[in-house]
């Protein structure tokens, strides 16, 4: 990821999660439900990803909570803006 809060590419922002299962970085993600609420995680880990469904698993390390979000509802990572 770009050091600045520069605008990155929603395919960028995918391969950038793949790359956090692996190392286990934590996150900050900033995204919409699918009736419109905006949720922020802030501080979770990715746990797996589905390709075809365009989807990322998210959980919470210290509370064990997790949440699938999608991709294309994604609009911030880590502070930078996410876009199509």
């Amino acid at each position: 990821m770009p050091t600045n809060h520069t605008p990155v590419a929603l395919k960028d922002a995918q391969l950038f999660l793949e790359e956090c299962i692996q190392s286990h970085e934590l996150v900050s993600l900033v995204t919409l439900t699918a009736e419109g609420e905006i949720r922020r995680y802030v501080g979770w880990q990715v746990l797996s990803s589905w390709f075809m469904g365009g989807t990322h698993t998210l959980v919470n390390p210290r509370s064990g909570q997790k949440r699938k979000v999608r991709d294309v509802l994604i609009f911030e990572l880590n502070g930078h803006p996410v876009f199509l």
